[in-house]
């Protein structure tokens, strides 16, 4: 495997076929591919996972089939709720999943099956206290021998049978810890585990879900005990965060799935191409894009409007795509006084305006998320939503707070208006696609085309929505009306 993952040796696979395997969940063709390539993996695969795919599904069957052959797996993510959802699905088929981290950091549901719990319940620990309890007695016992009439030899005694029981104690305890790992069926925890815990155990398979969050570096210390590695994740969504400049500039924020699809490509890799959130026009600029024009919409998703969803006014528009372009209409951008963040005030406050108009469609709050890309628009976005009635429910966040949902209705705020047609960040364009692709059934975006067009990409976007009629001006709508100022 190591030499596979520093391109010193191919990945070797071994020929398996669908009647070989006995599916628990009922999945599509992609998701089966996936599955039949990894089983047959001999040491690299790869999962890739488009918005809406399915992935996690995809990883759960693909963790069950690997426990039915009775083959050990170490299961990891870069995240504590990410493990928390494998371990919640997993304990919900039946499989025995042990969690490794502290039981105050994940979810309640998952708590009962921590190591450190499932430790404190085990036989072993009952004569463990004991011991300690013994041993503490002893040390008590020697200290009133060192305050009254000094017996050396006596003290010196009691502190070594104490010394023993501690010792003793801490072997039954790592006895349990050994024991319960012996009888999981897979072991859960983040990429940044302590893999001292584990022993001098090997796992057949490491699989990493969400693995472009991860850094390499992170992926690296659970790698070391695994003959087998699959990674799940979409290289073509965010990044790993990484805080320092000069790491990223020496590499680190490249994830190990993007190095690796980059050096071996389609040989590792199979695409999950069935999507199941978004309406059918909402998907198609994204698989053009990212995709290679590969994915489909299943039918349940393909046609789904906001009339399918109780309460909403039938005249509503329900098209799943709009554009408003801002160009011309004076929406300028801003920078924060004390920073390098940006905003747009008339195009926070267009975007308040449809907004409001949804809700009185019958679109709830919850429904509904507002994305833009620079903190400083989610703040005044935030501070304009909290003077209106729209409840609590309603989310207005960054790019990177929505990664991995999904809305009904989602606007997105492009903020980016100036005369040098400079786009900042958003020539990250795995960002625009996060947020582009987090809607089911109407995607609202905002921006000045003017600035937009000068880049490839946004030229593209923008006659993609011509091309479908979804294209239009601010400047068609009542803007006398909108308090915009």
């Amino acid at each position: 495997l190591r030499d596979v993952l520093l391109l010193q040796r191919e990945p070797e696979f071994q020929a398996t076929s669908h009647a070989n395997i006995h599916f628990f969940a009922a999945l599509n063709e992609s998701q089966q591919s996936a599955i039949q390539r990894c089983m047959g993996a001999q040491d690299l695969a790869i999962i890739h996972g488009p918005p809406g795919t399915g992935k996690t599904t995809t990883v759960i069957e693909l963790i069950r089939q690997l426990v039915v052959r009775e083959q050990t797996v170490l299961a990891c993510a870069p995240s504590n709720h990410a493990v928390d959802n494998l371990m919640e699905r997993l304990i919900a088929c039946g499989v025995k999943a042990v969690r490794l981290g502290h039981p105050a950091r994940v979810l309640p549901a998952v708590r009962q099956h921590t190591l450190d719990l499932m430790v404190r319940e085990h036989e072993n620990l009952t004569l463990a206290k004991k011991l300690i309890k013994d041993a503490m007695a002893l040390h008590r016992q020697a200290d009133r021998f060192t305050r009254a009439k000094p017996k050396p030899g006596q003290r010196r005694e009691l502190r070594t049978e104490a010394k023993e029981l501690f010792a003793d104690a801490r072997r039954l305890e790592r006895q349990a810890v050994q024991q319960i790992l012996d009888r999981a069926e897979v072991v859960c925890a983040t990429t940044s585990l302590d893999v001292q815990v584990l022993g001098d155990r090997m796992y057949d398979c490491l699989i990493i879900d969400e693995a472009c969050q991860s850094t390499e570096a992170a992926c690296w210390p659970p790698l070391t005990r695994a003959h087998k590695l699959i990674l799940a994740g979409d290289h073509c969504q965010l990044p790993p965060t990484v805080v320092s400049s000069v790491a990223a500039k020496q590499g680190l924020g490249i994830s190990l799935q993007e190095r690796l699809v980059e050096a071996y490509g389609d040989n590792i890799t199979s695409l999950l191409n069935v999507q199941y959130r978004m309406h059918q026009d909402i998907m198609t600029f994204s698989s053009q894009q990212f995709y290679k024009d590969q994915l489909v919409a299943d039918a349940s998703v393909a046609e789904h409007t906001l009339l399918d969803l109780p309460q909403i006014d039938a005249g509503i528009d329900a098209r799943a795509i709009e554009f408003y372009d801002t160009a011309g209409a004076d929406f300028v951008e801003e920078v924060e006084a004390d920073g390098e963040s940006r905003f747009n005030r008339r195009e926070a406050k267009f975007l308040i305006w449809k907004l409001e108009r949804l809700i009185m469609a019958g679109v709830t709050p919850d429904q509904i998320a507002v994305i833009a890309p620079y903190a400083a628009q989610v703040r005044l976005l935030r501070s304009w939503a909290d003077e209106q009635p729209l409840g609590t429910t309603l989310e207005i966040d960054s790019v990177d707070g929505f990664q991995g949902r999904e809305k009904e209705v989602v606007l997105f705020s492009l903020v980016r208006s100036n005369p040098q047609g400079d786009i900042g960040f958003l020539k990250d364009l795995r960002r625009t696609n996060v947020a582009m692709t987090r809607a089911k059934r109407k995607l609202i975006l905002i921006g000045d085309s003017a600035t937009l067009a000068g880049h490839e990409f946004y030229a593209r976007l923008i006659e993609y929505v011509q091309e479908i009629g979804a294209y239009h001006s601010v400047w068609e709508e009542d803007l006398d009306g909108i308090d915009m100022w």
